[in-house]
């Protein structure tokens, strides 16, 4: 089992580097919004806002390449486990291919891994095994940890799991300050993956009449990196939610199949995990986001405790 734990260890390891990358690339100046307006259009009754993402600085490439060694490693840990449990049960299989850590998320998909699987292992394990699938999940089985790892392990066998752009979240209204009354028409925002040059936000507000007057806005804007985690439908999530919900369902089903094999759970220092790297490193140095500011300035987003990390 001891394999299992290094493989999960290394690609816990990547994590934390891709971690220290991500924090760093947030302090760079990596995109800005621009305001395009018909201000000077008088014939136009409304006033028409727009603004629009201009990225300067994309995600590195080499975030693809980490991320897809953590899959790999994070996928070979449950195979590796698998594996041990068959050699200490039954001995080298007839068809070492087969031997691969199932990842269901219907019975029906599960049926013929455990015709394959279940007389390898004792009853315990297969149990375990069993008990541990995404099918188990009370809803959307698609967003459970395992079922993201084994849909992002397929990606990235024919391509770069990237990084998707950005997500812009939709926080506050527009801050509007006039001297003089005004009529909003509509305001819209976007939320969702977007890309460089799409627009986030637009404002439409009815032209004050009597001249110009000044408009003082100020519009707030949360960007995310993110992945696709699903096709079907098709689903993004955090960067830093896919990471830690991978990284801390493998090692649960790590420390089950571990304890149900009889053997001790590896403390870390026994992995010697984490010697290049910092000890911790959530992204965003532990917030879940930052909101960029119109004047520049940034406010992290706190991450709240997660009470249900396996122990």
């Amino acid at each position: 089992m001891r394999s299992a734990w290094i493989k999960w260890a290394r690609a816990v390891e990547h994590q934390r580097v891709l971690a220290r990358q991500s924090r760093e690339f947030v302090e760079v100046d990596s995109h800005e919004y621009v305001r395009f307006d018909n201000a000077s259009d008088d014939s136009d009754p409304l006033l028409r806002i727009q603004w629009r993402l201009k990225v300067k600085q994309p995600y590195p490439e080499q975030w693809s390449l980490l991320i897809g060694d953590i899959l790999t490693n994070m996928r070979a840990a449950l195979d590796h486990a698998l594996w041990a449990a068959v050699i200490a049960h039954s001995g080298p299989p007839a068809r070492p291919q087969a031997v691969q850590f199932p990842i269901a998320t219907t019975t029906n998909k599960l049926r013929q891994p455990r015709s394959d699987l279940a007389g390898l292992v004792t009853p315990e394990i297969w149990q375990a095994v069993e008990s541990l699938q995404p099918l188990r999940a009370q809803s959307e089985p698609h967003l459970h940890p395992l079922e993201i790892l084994r849909w992002l392990c397929n990606v990235d066998k024919h391509r770069f799991v990237h990084v998707v752009g950005l997500t812009s979240i939709d926080l506050t209204p527009v801050h509007i300050t006039s001297p003089t009354p005004l009529q909003i028409i509509d305001e819209w925002r976007h939320e969702g993956p977007v890309a460089d040059g799409a627009a986030v936000a637009s404002l439409k507000i009815k032209r004050p009449s009597g001249g110009r007057t000044r408009l003082d806005l100020q519009p707030t804007f949360s960007l995310l990196a993110t992945l696709q985690v699903s096709d079907d439908p098709v689903e993004h999530r955090s960067l830093q939610a896919v990471m830690d919900g991978i990284r801390d369902a493998v090692l649960w089903v790590l420390v089950t199949l571990t304890k149900e094999s009889g053997q001790p759970v590896p403390d870390a220092d026994g992995l010697e995990l984490g010697d290049l790297h910092e000890t911790v490193a959530a992204q965003y140095a532990g917030h879940l986001g930052i909101i960029r500011h119109s004047d520049g300035t940034l406010t992290p987003i706190p991450s709240p405790p997660d009470d249900n990390t396996p122990k």
